[in-house]
């Protein structure tokens, strides 16, 4: 055999198994390297995607102009659906532990809301048992007062700062209580914490709208894996609450895929958004208002890249059609049901996932840009609202 045949032959040999090795990497990475290699001589060609308007309704004016990053977000969600998106936009604000703190809080979170109220906003404001630096706060102390004049004082000084029961939105304390990472988060005190907190509330501003939201997969308090959750009745959460206190029941969840390597997923929305336990939470509380917090990743575990996992598009796809179905199970049984779809991208964080539609303010790059739209105007059809949360 000459060597010209064994030059041919062994580099032969050496391009399928590079092509075999990259195919691996693609597989178990969800990391595509022949489109990088094609990509470093071939012209990138961006794509571009057609939508249809969300709703019939105008798009809201003067969001681009603001400094609130979440109404800023919201103009490029009303240009992706060519029309009005939604005028609830869930926005975190945190709780203090003494009177100063919360007279500065007060004042900074004034200002937010005073521009939502510009924007014809209404904020859905989630008040986490937690100070602005992460310190958090006991919920046992919450429960037997010993922070009752720290929220005294941050509602009367929003008060004092003009801001209005309309204003305020929807408030919701202790959101998600029972997942582990809350400090002494036990069931019973959840029910004492809300009363206190919300009762001071309603002293300044009579008629505010309220709201809980409980995690339908509860945690043991030392527990931290997410496979761990057991969807246990929520009642023992709620069933101490005062009676009319609370407008809103909401129920958080959300799908979830294991890490590489395994095979665990939970995609279906009958089971992250169990509608029997946020039916008997509304009756509990005797409300017929509530609302799913949920929202759909197209990758996980984004920080390492041999544990990476990435969803299709039609796999979103399949999972915003079985959280529609919940939300139209519940309005069936006559409740005015609301959805609140999380999208912010957390690749960098500690989370690790990515909940976006669209890579930067162009939606029209991206194929999942008409999931979402096309699950906008299905909810539209439905006479089911549409939330928002990005940032």
């Amino acid at each position: 055999m000459k060597k010209r045949h064994y030059f041919i032959i062994n580099a032969l040999f050496l391009g399928l198994m590079t092509f075999s090795a990259l195919m691996v990497i693609q597989f178990m990475t969800g990391y595509k390297p022949m489109e990088a290699i094609a990509g470093i001589w071939g012209k990138h060609e961006v794509e571009h995607v057609q939508t249809e308007a969300c709703s019939d309704k105008l798009p809201l004016q003067n969001l681009s102009s603001t400094d609130v990053s979440s109404l800023k977000k919201l103009s490029v969600y009303q240009q992706a659906c060519h029309s009005f998106a939604t005028d609830t936009v869930m926005v975190f604000f945190s709780m203090a532990a003494d009177k100063d703190q919360a007279r500065r809080y007060a004042i900074e979170d004034a200002k937010t809301l005073k521009a939502f109220k510009q924007a014809n906003v209404r904020p859905l404001v989630m008040i986490e048992p937690a100070d602005k630096n992460g310190k958090l706060l006991d919920f046992k102390l919450f429960a037997n007062g010993s922070y009752d004049f720290a929220t005294d004082a941050y509602f009367a000084q929003l008060k004092s700062e003009g801001i209005t029961s309309a204003d305020l939105g929807i408030i919701n304390p202790f959101p998600e209580a029972n997942l582990p990472y809350w400090k002494n988060n036990q069931a019973k005190y959840f029910s004492p914490a809300v009363n206190r907190y919300l009762t001071t509330s309603r002293k300044y501003f009579a008629k505010v709208e309220t709201s809980v939201l409980l995690n339908s997969a509860t945690y043991e308090l030392d527990d931290f894996n997410w496979e761990n959750g057991d969807y246990n009745s929520l009642l023992p959460y709620v069933k101490d609450i005062q009676p009319g206190l609370i407008t809103y029941v909401g129920l958080q969840g959300f799908p979830w895929v294991a890490r590489q390597g395994g095979n665990a997923t939970i995609f279906n929305a009958a089971e992250f958004l169990n509608p029997l336990l946020l039916q008997e939470m509304a009756d509990e509380l005797q409300t017929k208002k509530v609302w799913y917090n949920t929202g759909t990743f197209s990758s996980k575990y984004t920080l390492d890249a041999k544990e990476r996992r990435k969803i299709t598009p039609s796999q979103r796809k399949e999972i915003l059609m079985t959280i529609r179905s919940q939300a139209e199970l519940m309005k069936s049984k006559g409740y005015e049901v609301a959805v609140n779809i999380f999208a912010e991208d957390k690749s960098d964080s500690s989370e690790e996932t990515d909940w976006s539609y669209w890579e930067g303010e162009d939606p029209f790059t991206s194929q999942d840009t008409v999931l979402l739209t096309t699950f906008i105007r299905d909810l539209n059809t439905n006479g089911i609202d549409f939330w928002l949360f990005d940032k």
